[in-house]
C-alpha cells in the first residue's frame, strides 16, 4: 500500500488555521440566529394575541354570551410557573348561561415563545400616556357582575388577573379606554414583580424589540400596530 506523501497531509498551523476560521464565523452567525429567533417569537406571540382575541370576539356573537381573554399575574408561586405564564400566556373564558354568574374555560392556557412576554411598563399612545398594562386592562373584580377565574395549571400559584370583556356585539366592553382601543405589547424579556426586565434595549434601557397589537373599542377586531413608542395602526394590504 502507497503511504501518502508528508506534501499530501495539513500541517498542525493549517488545521488551527481552519478551526480558527470556522470559531470565528459561528461566533459571528449565533448572534445573528438567536436574533432571528427572538423576532420569531415576537411574531408568534403576536399572531397568538390576533388568533385568540378573534376567537373570542367571535364566540361572544355566536353565543350571545359574553366572553374574556384572561391574562395572569403571580405576586407569588414556584419558579417554573412564573416563567412559562406570568405575564407571558392568556386563556379564553365564556359566561356560564347555564349558571348565571359563572364562566367556564373555553381554551388551555397559551403561553407565548421563550423570551417575550408581554409589556407590563407605562409607554405613549398617540400622544396620550397609558398606565401599565396588567393595570391598564380590566380588574375582573370591577365588573358587574364579577367573574371568578381559576389559574387550573398551578392552583398553589397566587395569580392575579386582568382581561379584555367582549359583549355579545363583539364590542370590547372592558377596559373603557380614552384611546377607544386597547394596546397590547410584545417585547424580548420578561416581567419580574410588575417590572420589565428587557434583553433588547435602546440607549435610554427601554424595550426596545416591541411589536403591539391594537384591539377596537368598537368592533373588537385586532390589528398589528407599529413597533414604535407611540405605535399606530399598521395600513393593511
Amino acid at each position: 500500500m502507497k503511504r501518502p506523501s508528508p506534501e499530501s497531509a495539513f500541517t498542525l498551523i493549517e488545521l488551527l488555521v481552519v478551526m480558527g476560521i470556522i470559531i470565528i464565523t459561528l461566533t459571528a452567525l449565533v448572534p445573528a440566529v438567536t436574533s432571528l429567533s427572538k423576532a420569531g417569537g415576537r411574531r408568534a406571540a403576536i399572531n397568538s394575541l390576533l388568533g385568540g382575541i378573534e376567537q373570542a370576539r367571535a364566540e361572544a356573537i355566536k353565543s350571545g354570551q359574553a366572553t374574556y381573554v384572561v391574562f395572569p399575574t403571580f405576586t407569588g408561586g414556584v419558579q417554573s410557573t412564573l416563567d412559562r405564564y406570568n405575564s407571558r400566556s392568556y386563556a379564553i373564558f365564556e359566561d356560564d348561561a347555564a349558571r348565571p354568574g359563572n364562566v367556564k374555560q373555553l381554551t388551555d392556557w397559551k403561553s407565548f415563545p421563550t423570551g417575550v412576554a408581554l409589556r407590563a411598563g407605562a409607554y405613549t399612545i398617540n400622544g396620550v400616556s397609558v398606565d401599565p398594562f396588567l393595570s391598564y386592562l380590566q380588574d375582573p373584580s370591577a365588573l358587574n357582575p364579577a367573574p371568578t377565574f381559576t389559574f387550573a395549571p398551578d392552583l398553589s400559584a397566587a395569580a392575579v388577573f386582568r382581561c379584555l370583556k367582549f359583549n355579545s356585539n363583539g364590542e370590547v366592553q372592558a377596559p373603557i379606554t380614552l384611546a377607544n382601543a386597547v394596546y397590547l405589547g410584545v417585547f424580548e424579556g420578561f416581567v419580574s414583580n410588575g417590572t420589565e426586565v428587557a434583553t433588547t434595549k435602546d440607549a435610554s434601557g427601554n424595550p426596545s424589540a416591541v411589536e403591539y397589537v391594537m384591539v377596537s373599542q368598537f368592533t373588537g377586531r385586532a390589528i398589528p400596530a407599529d413597533a414604535v413608542s407611540t405605535p399606530t395602526p399598521t395600513p393593511g394590504p
